[in-house]
C-alpha cells in the first residue's frame, strides 16, 4: 500500500540502471524517461546489457568521428552507447 521509495536526485538520469539505489519498476522507467525524453540519450546501460529506446528518427550519432570516439576505450569511461558494447566485445574477443 505504500509507494515505491524513491532514488536520491543525484541519481536520476543515471548511465547504469544498476547504480540507482531502489531497483523498481517505476525507478527503472522514470531513469529512462529522464534520459530519453530530457537529455535525448537513448542507450543506458543495466550492467553489461544495453537498454535501447527506439527514438523513431534518425540521429546523428553513428558517424565515423563517433566510431572513433569510442575506439580503443573502456565501456565504462563513455556514454552508453553500442559501438561501447562493440569495442568491449572486441577487445574481450581478440584477448
Amino acid at each position: 500500500s505504500l509507494p515505491p521509495l524513491r532514488n536520491p536526485e543525484i541519481l536520476i538520469g543515471e548511465n547504469d540502471l544498476t547504480s540507482l539505489s531502489y531497483l523498481h519498476e517505476p525507478a527503472v522507467l522514470y531513469n529512462l524517461q529522464v534520459r530519453f525524453c530530457d537529455r535525448n540519450d537513448i542507450y543506458t546501460y543495466c550492467g553489461i546489457v544495453l537498454v535501447a529506446i527506439n527514438p523513431y528518427e534518425s540521429l546523428p550519432i553513428y558517424d565515423n568521428d563517433t566510431i572513433q570516439a569510442y575506439s580503443g576505450q573502456d565501456m565504462a569511461t563513455m556514454d552508453p552507447h553500442i559501438f561501447a558494447v562493440a569495442e568491449e566485445a572486441f577487445k574481450r574477443m581478440s584477448r
